[in-house]
């Protein structure tokens, strides 16, 4: 008799593990469904490497006055994840011109980025902090310093690191090429003085 009710308790356990074995297996689909969708896709090979180049106007301000100008700029930029990554951006300014209030630099800046963007939107919003490190010079007219005749002080050498953040607006024309405009502010600290950096630089980037 026990034998006979442990057999018919058979089918219906059976019935009951498929079941559990089904949902397990659609639940897990759906969660690697999930996973998938979350992988930044970005790029010709879904690394999400960027390789940049552009342009930048620049406005730097210290107490002599404000000084506009024009530079070129390339960044590399590798996403640690849909909205993390690392840009290396470099940066060459002009030279110091004497006698008038002039600024100059020439730098990397690795820094850390954070992005708003799903992987169907064409906009990104990007928000990032850095630091450059490298050469920076500014003449004396530019710092406000006491003005002198002696040879080879009309260049003052600022301090070779500075902090900056950034604000940006992608879009992105394809999954491998998009379109950046952006804004950046860095205080440069010459002679013990900040000389306050305003960029805005539009480029454009091959992901691959």
């Amino acid at each position: 008799m026990v034998m006979l009710r442990t057999a018919r308790l058979v089918p219906p356990g059976l019935g009951a593990l498929l079941c559990a074995a089904i949902l397990t297996g659609t639940a897990s689909a759906r969660a690697d469904d999930d996973d998938d969708k979350k992988k930044p896709q970005y790029g010709m090979f879904g690394v999400g490497f960027h390789v940049e180049a552009g342009v930048g106007v620049y406005q730097v301000l210290g107490q002599g006055g404000m000084v506009p100008g024009l530079y070129p700029r390339a960044a590399l930029e590798i996403h640690l994840g849909q909205h993390f990554s690392i840009p290396v951006v470099g940066r060459l300014q002009t030279t110091v011109e004497q006698g008038v209030p002039d600024f100059a630099q020439l730098s990397i800046a690795p820094g850390l980025n954070f992005r708003l963007r799903e992987l169907d939107w064409p906009i990104a919003i990007v928000f990032g902090v850095g630091a450059r490190i490298g050469q920076f010079k500014a003449s004396r007219e530019l710092v406000d310093f006491e003005q002198t005749n002696e040879p080879g002080t009309q260049e003052v050498i600022g301090f070779p690191i500075a902090p900056e953040a950034t604000a940006k607006l992608e879009w992105w024309l394809a999954s491998a090429f998009t379109v950046k405009g952006g804004i950046t502010y860095a205080p440069v600290f010459v002679g013990g003085q900040a000389i306050h950096n305003i960029e805005e630089s539009v480029a454009v980037a091959l992901v691959f």
